[in-house]
């Protein structure tokens, strides 16, 4: 399964182009650049898409009346629906198999285009999860109930809901690159969320930890819910038999393909996976996210991150290194720099014919510093 975005006219994307989206895809830019608003334009599409492969099996599997219906206005949160109110915006987003077959989604002039049906062997359940930024909040979230859902956004949301979710599966999460390991425990049907921290002889509740510690934390235990104990099975139950329930036609249901036997996929879409922490602990944050989401890993899970780290795209050169050969090949990762509206691929190849991160433009601002203190002491 290939993915690719053209995105024309949409705020300050102006023209982008990605061919293939890659199971790990880093976006790196200056502030207001446009980094989060790709991001969510193509989490936005990989949904779209993702009903339509809902809506698809079920018209393969017997359902004489029309399955629910895409509606559009719906699935615009925050400032979506603003930048889409734009004259000029044109998306196109394509899926392609080696079969042969592509489907396209594409949006222009307000209006959004969608496959009429996918095919049985093209099909594919995907889980799409969102990790906000504003994610540094959740400790103090969950630590007063009577806070209202919903008041910082949709996407604060969707990140505290699966926070949820994966808290009451979990029971600890391992926090190597700061130091502590996070454990989640219920008083009185409460649950409560515990640091150990190396040196500490005491444990602290998050609310009270660094920072760093308090927005690592969600993102790490969300990778491992979601790369490990999220369960397909449930979520498919969920999405097909309940509307079936909703609309009586379960007798009509004769399914094509059994639920088990659609391909299942995890695309997580994370904003400044480097908040708050020192640049030692960012680079071994992105070892801990890699391991987790693509070596010990049990469902098939993609990434995606939004940053403004120098250190995390140039220590993707030391995870290509270390994981030739793997589940994580150096094919799979792709690096893109916002500029001017448009992204620049940054994923190269050394004199050897080995994938590098070309990282050059990466420490101009460092050089200019250095360039201008040379000249100020002169």
């Amino acid at each position: 399964m290939k993915e690719s975005i053209i995105i024309k006219n949409l705020g300050p994307l102006q023209d982008i182009i990605i061919e293939d989206i890659k199971p790990l895809s880093i976006l790196i830019g200056s502030s207001g650049s446009g980094k989060s608003l790709l991001m969510k334009t193509i989490s936005m599409m990989r949904y779209i898409y993702k009903r339509v492969n809902i809506r698809s099996y079920l018209i393969n599997s017997g359902l004489k009346r029309s399955p629910f219906r895409l509606r559009f206005e719906s699935m615009l949160h925050d400032d979506m629906d603003f930048y889409l109110k734009q004259s000029n915006v044109k998306i196109i987003y394509k899926v392609e198999f080696s079969s042969g077959w592509n489907y396209t989604v594409e949006y222009s002039d307000g209006t959004i285009k969608v496959p009429k049906k996918i095919a049985d062997d093209d099909l594919v359940f995907a889980k799409e999860s969102w990790v906000s930024e504003t994610r540094n909040v959740i400790p103090q979230w969950i630590a007063n109930p009577a806070n209202g859902r919903g008041s910082l956004g949709f996407y604060f949301t969707e990140t505290l809901n699966d926070f949820g979710e994966g808290a009451n599966v979990l029971k600890e999460i391992d926090m190597a690159f700061v130091g502590a390991r996070l454990e989640i425990v219920k008083v009185k049907g409460i649950l409560r969320f515990m640091l150990k921290i190396e040196g500490v002889s005491n444990p602290i509740e998050l609310r009270f930890a660094s920072s760093g510690m308090q927005t690592s934390a969600p993102l790490a235990l969300l990778v491992k819910y979601f790369s490990n104990d999220f369960s397909f099975k449930d979520a498919k139950r969920r999405s097909v038999l309940s509307y079936l329930y909703d609309t009586d036609q379960l007798a009509e249901f004769h399914p094509s393909i059994e639920l088990a036997a659609v391909k299942s996929l995890v695309q997580m879409h994370i904003e400044e996976p480097e908040l708050s922490l020192d640049p030692r602990s960012q680079i071994k944050l992105l070892d801990t996210l890699i391991d987790t989401a693509f070596i010990n890993n049990t469902n098939n899970v993609n990434l995606m991150f939004a940053t403004h780290s120098p250190y995390i795209v140039n220590a993707l050169n030391l995870v290509m290194a270390r994981t030739r050969g793997t589940a994580l090949a150096a094919d799979k990762i792709g690096v893109y720099r916002l500029v001017d509206g448009r992204n620049i691929n940054l994923m190269s190849q050394d004199q050897d014919g080995r994938h590098i991160v070309d990282t050059g433009d990466l420490t101009e601002p460092m050089a200019e510093i250095l360039d201008e203190y040379r000249q100020l002491m002169r």
